[in-house]
């Protein structure tokens, strides 16, 4: 049974959901049926009176103290002196010290998370190490989807179109038009006509209808320089697939492409500076997309750079080398553990997989595996019961997927998902391991909780889906090559200095 959970919202949530006006509106009135419906709480906090008291208009500041009423309100807890220390001091009554009370009550365990979308404080509470406690609007919506799981979505398919056969007319462009009103004149003057210079990739559903599209303009004028760079002219998630990872989907098709190109090393997007656009920076700047020194367009547009060719050696550490520059990037001195992984599980978490097992000749698709958002993912999380303690972050993943039988023949396993680590947790608390893979994992909540009964501890490790092999490693050359010693059955950590050197020989090819 999943305890009760509180969320305590930052000002800047409660202030869309009165009155409904607008797209983050929809997210909190969202966050608020579904906790009224499992029985979890929303709550405040005095520093938020405190945040609205600070309105100079009479009328609108009245408004927003009277909403602030609908909802239940929090006690002060006390501002520790770690707390202080960690997060940083601040000046009573400050904007500063109101962060410090909200984060106060998270520390305290008044509140389960804190919704936020407020960076700033993001970077406070990780200092404070009170980061995972803290959410934004489609996290915390996330959480509750894992906690209390829906119907599985519908198909999802990447299509790779020629520009001038896109339909621009489609639902899916409304909200570019409100942002750049030329817009229909560009797409056919400039993208249609210029099909040979352009890579379009569309997901669509079973009714042909666009859930989501990426652009790219091959050869553009580097931001930073004179020389060229590959534009991200369009990149856009239709808000009714909202937390299925379909982002991340449409973002690996784009980064798989560019990999393959030996003339594109860096990719760039224009972004509106508005408090609209904060979840798509957020998530471009998770896959490795930073801010360049690019002035402000007239527009309000910022640039934001990534490489898409990593270098054969690097200062960075192997996870921090993995955003910069993948997927796929793999670093060259990255431990390396083996993950078995059995054919059901692998089929859903890996439902794109080229290959089925060894083989090479079954494909996966047509399988009946169901679309999920951790299909979909790049980031995506993995749970056994291995004895390994934890696994260092940046280490390299070898997902082995174990033999099936297949007409009564039993066949061999084989390597063919490569990841990278983010993050690992060993606990026998199911919450914790559901709160910290949100929906990431093929395990449903069930799943977890049968998996903790006994108070057996649960390895759960955040992964980035990094690339999968061309062909599949066989346990044969696995073996050969001094990887394994034989079919791993628990996850394995490669120790052999010929197993590894002939693992960073196969990643380099």
């Amino acid at each position: 049974m999943v305890k009760q959970l509180t969320f305590l919202l930052d000002t800047n949530e409660i202030i869309p959901a009165e009155p409904f006006r607008d797209t983050a509106a929809v997210d909190i009135a969202a966050l608020l049926s579904r906790c009224m419906q499992y029985g979890h709480r929303v709550v405040v906090h005095p520093a938020n009176r405190d945040d609205l008291n600070r309105v100079k208009d009479d009328a609108e500041r009245a408004q927003k103290l009277a909403a602030l009423l609908k909802y239940p309100m929090l006690q002060e807890s006390p501002i520790t002196d770690t707390l202080t220390a960690l997060a940083g001091p601040s000046l009573d009554g400050s904007n500063d010290h109101r962060d410090l009370r909200l984060l106060a009550a998270v520390e305290s365990g008044a509140a389960t998370y804190l919704v936020t979308e407020d960076r700033r404080l993001r970077r406070r509470a990780n200092r404070a190490q009170l980061g995972p406690a803290l959410a934004s609007l489609q996290e915390a919506l996330e959480l509750l989807d894992q906690l209390h799981p829906t119907d599985a979505v519908p198909p999802k398919t990447v299509r790779l179109m020629e520009a001038y056969t896109v339909d621009y007319t489609q639902e899916i462009f409304d909200s570019l038009r409100e942002d750049y009103p030329e817009f229909d004149i560009w797409f056919k003057t400039k993208v249609a006509t210029d099909a040979p210079g352009r890579r379009c990739w569309v997901v669509v559903d079973e009714n042909g209808r666009y859930d989501a599209i990426a652009l790219l303009k091959i050869v553009d004028r580097h931001p930073d320089h004179e020389g060229a760079a590959t534009k991200l002219s369009t990149f856009k998630v239709s808000a009714h697939r909202a937390g299925e990872k379909v982002g991340e989907l449409l973002l690996r098709a784009v980064l798989e492409w560019c990999a393959g190109q030996p003339d594109v090393h860096e990719l760039f997007v224009e972004v509106r500076e508005d408090p609209s656009k904060a979840a798509l920076v957020r998530f471009l700047e998770q896959f490795g997309f930073r801010r360049t020194l690019a002035a402000t367009k007239a527009n309000g547009d910022v640039t934001y750079l990534k490489s898409v060719d990593p270098p054969a050696r690097s200062d960075l550490k192997p996870y921090q080398f993995h955003v910069a520059f993948g997927p796929p990037a793999i670093h060259p001195d990255a431990h390396a553990f083996v993950i078995p992984i059995k054919p059901h599980w692998y089929q859903g978490l890996f439902p794109d997989s080229p290959t089925f097992g060894s083989f090479g000749a079954q494909t996966l698709g047509g399988l009946g595996a169901p679309p999920t958002p951790f299909g979909n993912a790049i980031r995506k999380a993995y749970l056994c019961h291995s004895p390994t303690k934890l696994i260092p972050q940046g280490s390299t993943l070898l997902f082995y997927r174990s033999g099936d039988t297949t007409h009564g023949a039993s066949s061999s396993g084989a390597v063919q998902a490569i990841g990278v680590v983010e993050r690992t947790m060993r606990t026998a608390q199911a919450e914790r391991i559901l709160s910290f893979v949100g929906r990431r994992t093929v395990y449903s909540a069930e799943d977890v909780v049968g998996m903790c009964q006994g108070g057996h501890n649960v390895l759960a490790t955040l992964f980035r889906h990094d690339h999968f092999l061309s062909q599949p490693w066989s346990l044969r050359e696995l073996i050969a090559a001094s990887v394994l010693n034989g079919a791993p059955q628990s996850v394995t950590r490669i120790k052999s200095e010929r197993g590894l050197e002939w693992l960073s020989q196969q990643m380099n090819a």
